[in-house]
């Protein structure tokens, strides 16, 4: 559909957008003391696709300049909620290219087609970054024609490494996991309903052991085929931080400006009773297992294994996660265990 005297046409992305997807988000990056571009490689349509089982990306091309100028739209995905599984919707926001920020003005249209693509959906949502404040004072403003993005909660993605064999951990032993996502994981909302999404990475299975019961475990995926975190730049105490061999120290070691940060994505990350130096100790083994340069790993303020992960030394960022509501919002009681990768 054609807007603003057809100088813009919104509609889906198909194979050919690829091009023109990917410049976009070249073009910006993570605002704050933590400047970093997160990018979805040469193909970025696939990198959407392999994050759920349906990609519904919409794309609006500028026709007087024969390119693409925004990108925005949802990933489906089967997500456990309320203990069932359900069709659900995260939203990847809007990005716009810095030349025509402010000069589109059909938004509402916009999420109008994307609510269309999205009937089918249980429930939709989205996360925005803290440093964001601009885009989360707008959309939490109610608007005429508008979803509205009803706060959840806080939500908390650590970079850590400090990579140690403190405890022996298996690799790819399977046993007792089906059982976990039966009755752990399916009591968290917005916990992926599979561990087969291809958006979790080229991954592992490392668990700890007790009486052969699982005691801890995870995935630990190479998602450098599909997601891509750039190093732009520091702000704060952080440019002062990146100068220091934080490694010794148990931190991630910072990168250098322009470097391609070598990360790993922790996934359905089980530990018995929320155990602090459980959790600490197992993914220190875990990380010295792997070659990442960083792991990263979230959890939402009402996950007690929250409490653990805060515990470990970390770096970390933070954002606030919405309900995006067209007619009414979503019953949901209950833990929200959002995967870190996926987002």
């Amino acid at each position: 559909m054609n807007f603003q005297n057809d100088r813009y046409t919104l509609r889906l992305a198909e194979s050919g957008d690829n091009n023109g997807i990917r410049e976009i988000f070249e073009s910006g990056n993570f605002s704050g003391d933590l400047s970093i571009q997160f990018l979805r490689g040469e193909k970025p349509l696939d990198s959407f696709r392999a994050d759920g089982d349906q990609a519904k990306i919409l794309v609006i091309c500028d026709n007087t300049e024969n390119r693409i100028v925004a990108v925005g739209g949802a990933v489906v995905r089967s997500e456990f909620l309320n203990g069932k599984p359900e069709k659900c919707a995260y939203l990847t926001g809007l990005k716009i290219h810095p030349d025509h920020r402010g000069k589109i003005t059909f938004i509402a249209k916009a999420y109008q087609f994307l609510q269309e693509q999205l009937s089918d959906c249980e429930c939709c949502y989205t996360t925005i970054l803290d440093d964001n404040k601009k885009v989360i004072s707008m959309l939490e403003k109610k608007r005429k024609n508008m979803p509205e993005y009803r706060f959840l909660g806080h939500y908390t993605t650590f970079c850590f490494h400090g990579g140690k064999r403190i405890i022996p951990v298996e690799k790819n032993n399977f046993n007792g996991f089906e059982k976990l996502m039966k009755t752990h994981f399916s009591s968290k909302n917005f916990t992926p309903a599979s561990t087969e999404y291809d958006g979790l990475g080229r991954k592992n299975f490392y668990s700890v052991r007790e009486n052969g019961e699982i005691a801890a475990c995870c995935f630990i995926g190479d998602q450098s085929g599909l997601k891509q975190y750039k190093m732009c730049g520091y702000g704060g105490i952080y440019r002062a931080l990146s100068k220091l061999p934080t490694k010794i120290f148990g931190y991630p070691e910072f990168p250098k400006a322009g470097e391609i940060i070598r990360h790993g994505a922790v996934s359905f990350l089980y530990v018995r009773d929320n155990n602090d130096k459980l959790c600490a100790d197992f993914l220190r083994s875990c990380a010295v297992e792997t070659d990442f340069s960083l792991l990263i790993c979230g959890a939402f303020e009402n996950d007690p294994i929250l409490h653990a992960l805060e515990k470990m030394r970390t770096v970390r960022y933070g954002s606030r996660l919405y309900e995006v509501v067209w007619d009414s919002p979503t019953e949901i009681s209950g833990v929200i265990g959002i995967e870190a990768a996926l987002l």
